[in-house]
């Protein structure tokens, strides 16, 4: 599971992993800073197909005008895949914050998950749910 607020609250649940550099958990306050300063907020094509296993995610924008975006990268890609797979509403890319928001159909934030520009260690969860 991602670290994301919940829709309810914008509470961050846990998903193992205890870091938060860049490609890792969304700390509060990152995602405290995303919904009230959000900055651009770029609408993306984004599928369960797009996310490779080695944690890299090519962002496609929603519309032409949207311009080149990014190459990213995320330390949890099946958790991400399982996500998408299961997420009926908008993606949005947060320039600023470097971060995905998923919104609902009804506008309200389902998941924010935290990417970095760099690859690095792919994180999985050990025996005792606790990654590294």
């Amino acid at each position: 599971m991602l670290r994301h607020p919940t829709p309810r609250n914008d509470s961050v649940l846990n998903d193992g992993c205890a870091r938060y550099a860049a490609g890792h958990q969304v700390h509060w306050i990152h995602a405290k800073k995303c919904r009230q300063e959000p900055g651009r907020a770029v609408e993306i094509l984004l599928t369960a197909e797009d996310v490779r296993d080695d944690g890299w995610v090519e962002l496609r924008p929603a519309f032409d005008y949207a311009g080149d975006l990014p190459g990213v990268w995320t330390h949890a890609p099946a958790a991400l895949r399982t996500t998408l797979a299961g997420h009926r509403g908008r993606v949005y890319w947060l320039e600023r914050w470097h971060a995905l928001r998923l919104v609902d159909g009804e506008g309200r934030v389902e998941g924010l998950v935290n990417v970095g520009f760099e690859g690095g260690e792919l994180c999985e969860p050990d025996r005792d749910g606790a990654g590294t």
